[in-house]
């Protein structure tokens, strides 16, 4: 898992990922989604809560340009849903959902 001291990194890597899909966000939308160091470190603090809340199910949102990244979360069980939102920042987007077993909490 990542921690505080690898905000930098992380911020890095989502930078280079989504450089080439650049042109298929909206300003607002790529801000949001190559968040920099400050942002990256303040999501790491929350941590993955879904864990201690005793959650069912686990949402995501992606864009329908990614395709590579919609076949990798549909091998890891998610399945898409009619649910919001459907935009970042007038970027389209979907949501997905997967059940999250006992097994889950653990991380694996």
């Amino acid at each position: 898992m990542a921690r505080a001291g690898d905000a930098a990194a992380v911020a890095r890597v989502l930078a280079e990922a989504f450089a080439e899909f650049r042109r298929q966000y909206t300003d607002g939308g790529y801000r949001a989604t190559t968040a920099p160091e400050a942002v990256i470190r303040a999501r790491l603090a929350e941590g993955p809560t879904w864990r201690e809340r005793g959650c069912k199910r686990l949402y995501l949102s992606t864009t329908p340009f990614l395709h590579s990244a919609i076949r990798l979360y549909e091998r890891c069980g998610f399945r898409r849903t009619d649910e919001g939102p459907h935009d970042l920042f007038g970027t389209p987007l979907f949501t997905m959902e997967k059940g999250v077993s006992a097994g889950d909490a653990d991380g694996s």
